[in-house]
């Protein structure tokens, strides 16, 4: 899973001359999602690291310990021993400033911020308005370490098991980052371009209520409270997709439950979850899942067989 290194340009100045791009994940869902293998020498000057706000940035140490004295914007500056192992979150829209006393070496991890809000909206427990990564070195954290290393190793593999494996691993980190490392940023958000975790609550209640009728895009913005014509671009900014697709991918969540729980015909299950037709309710089943709703339901049952046969 190779990427262009010129990906790196649109990274709001990171330190290029330290990366090289070890891959990315090769799935238009998925896009956006960088890791870059950086080798750093021993500093002469501080080096200034921008806070992107279109991305998480993390960051894992993968050699031998080095002394790091770091500061976060205005704050104050601290000296800390920068074991293997070790995670550094960078603040979001904040720049900092790094010193190091020997060569060493990392991996960098750019996840786009929407993924974040993505995995905090199917959760429905956000208590945060604008919830951003807490920054700092993390070493204890083993469980936040091994998706990390999971996913670095499978984006440099020439072997990798896909990237809809790396995706699994993606979502999984996402999780624990969003119920152990978040914060409120209402200082980071200031204006109207991204939605509150309120709204999107109340659009994700809204669309799961009504999921058998035709949704347009000015109930969702007067359900937001906000304005038609700026709602899409917000609404995509923010949660990655349009709403349309969100409504699209709720209706096929909602008929994958239907198909493994029911014995309801394709016809009343694309009935209930609004899709003009069992022929409109297959066409997309199969563009998002590659399969047919009657094959998936086949899956299922064999796959519960197999399960019920293993588990005597």
């Amino acid at each position: 899973m190779k990427l262009n290194e010129s990906k790196l340009i649109n990274l709001n100045n990171w330190p290029k001359q330290f990366s090289k791009i070890t891959g990315h994940i090769d799935d238009p869902s998925l896009d956006g999602v960088l890791a870059f293998e950086c080798n750093y020498d021993r500093s002469q000057r501080p080096l200034n690291i921008p806070g992107p706000k279109e991305y998480l940035t993390l960051e894992i140490n993968t050699s031998l310990s080095t002394s790091v004295s770091y500061q976060f914007g205005d704050g104050k500056s601290e000296t800390i021993c920068w074991y293997p192992g070790d995670i550094l979150i960078h603040p979001i829209s904040q720049s900092s400033r790094w010193t190091w006393d020997k060569p060493h070496s990392s991996v960098v991890f750019f996840l786009p911020y929407f993924r974040l809000k993505q995995v905090m909206m199917k959760s429905q427990s956000s208590r945060y308005q604008h919830p951003v990564l807490i920054p700092g070195i993390f070493r204890d954290d083993v469980k936040l370490k091994n998706l990390l290393v999971m996913i670095a190793q499978e984006m440099g593999d020439k072997h990798s098991n896909g990237p809809q494996y790396v995706a699994a691993l993606l979502e999984a980190t996402l999780i624990h980052l969003s119920k152990n490392f978040v914060t409120e940023g209402n200082g980071h958000f200031e204006g109207p371009h991204l939605l509150s975790s309120d709204q999107l609550e109340r659009i994700r209640e809204f669309v799961s209520d009504r999921l058998d009728t035709s949704i347009c895009v000015a109930a969702l913005a007067d359900i937001a409270d906000v304005r038609a014509s700026q709602f899409p671009s917000i609404f995509r900014e923010t949660v990655g997709m349009t709403p349309y697709q969100y409504v699209m991918q709720e209706r096929i969540q909602r008929s994958e439950v239907l198909l493994k729980t029911t014995d309801l015909s394709l016809c009343d299950i694309s009935y209930i979850t609004g899709f003009s037709s069992q022929s409109h309710f297959t066409r997309t089943f199969r563009k998002h899942k590659a399969i047919t709703p009657m094959s998936y339901r086949s899956l299922v049952a064999i796959n519960q067989v197999v399960s019920k046969s293993g588990a005597i």
